[in-house]
């Protein structure tokens, strides 16, 4: 069996999904998840706390994804709720996994490890130069957990993704989404900085090979699919798919950034007009991995569905 934390949230639900048709899948959440009932699937609890050793007894492997992300709440009342939750949690559920006999952890982190941007291609051991509290977070999390584990066990595989993507999935691609169907002229024509990004599916593909492949010593991997597309193209890949056309104004990237900065949003306009490309083909090569969605395919699913 293999444990899911986090499995209430978008990617945690995809990755059960994948696992589940493969074997039985415990999927666990602050709540019990729901609209994950199926056959193999067994749900479970914790409140705010780590999965207990009880809970994980009998699992081969977790793959972790419980986490704070998609705000910028940073602390209250004193306590730096990045940490407690994606350093903290992460660690606690580790040793509970440890305490069980669990053999492999999969930690889910974030390319935001290696920064905003990266003027060079990010592999695994390129440098970590996290800069958001949610990046530092994870980055903490990792050194902690590689620490523990090469100590004492489980096996730990840190897995660092780009922006997800997917239909209904949370952050900057469904406002994305909504600028393109509303028609309405579009000031990124000359934001050419190729980024990455990975469609919620392959990810989950990739968890799950990570937890139930063949095993190298312990490994980090960058992640991605091939999505790998500056926001233009991503704005005409859009509109394509929508039958639409794209409707494209040039207007400088580094004046995208002023506006953004202006009105509080300059972080989202540089994981957009910045770039940021990750060599995701070690990983897949490692792990004896493809994807099991074409670029394409992915992008077009995301914004009208899957073909029919």
């Amino acid at each position: 069996m293999i444990a899911v934390t986090g499995a209430g949230g978008y990617i945690g639900g995809a990755t059960v999904r994948f696992l589940a048709a493969s074997g039985p899948v415990l999927a666990i959440g602050r709540t019990a998840p729901a609209g994950l009932e199926r056959a193999g699937v067994q749900v479970a609890a914790t409140g705010e706390g780590p999965p207990t050793p009880e809970m994980l007894r009998g699992c081969t492997a977790v793959v972790h994804l419980a986490g704070r992300a998609h705000t910028q709440v940073a602390s209250e009342r004193g306590r730096d709720l990045f940490d407690e939750v994606n350093r903290q949690l992460a660690v606690r559920t580790a040793a509970a996994a440890r305490a069980a006999g669990v053999g492999r952890f999969v930690f889910v982190s974030s390319i935001g490890v290696h920064g905003n941007w990266s003027a060079e291609t990010v592999r695994a051991d390129s440098p970590a130069r996290p800069a958001a509290a949610y990046a530092r977070s994870k980055w903490a999390a990792e050194q902690e957990l590689t620490a523990a584990c090469a100590e004492q066990g489980p096996a730990l595989v840190i897995v660092r993704p780009p922006m997800v993507y997917g239909a209904g999935c949370p952050g900057n691609f469904p406002r994305l989404v909504r600028l393109v169907r509303s028609g309405l002229p579009l000031p990124f024509g000359a934001a050419r900085a190729v980024r990455s990004f990975v469609h919620v599916d392959n990810l989950a593909s990739f968890l799950g090979a990570c937890a139930l492949g063949p095993l190298p010593a312990q490994r980090t991997f960058v992640a991605g699919d091939g999505s790998d597309w500056s926001l233009a193209e991503l704005v005409r890949g859009m509109a394509a798919a929508l039958d639409m056309p794209s409707r494209l104004v040039s207007v400088p990237p580094g004046l995208l950034r002023l506006a953004g900065t202006l009105i509080g949003r300059r972080r989202e306009l540089e994981s957009l007009t910045l770039p940021l490309r990750v060599d995701w083909q070690e990983a897949g090569r490692a792990m004896g991995w493809q994807p099991v969605l074409a670029p394409a395919e992915a992008l077009r699913a995301s914004v009208v569905g899957p073909a029919r």
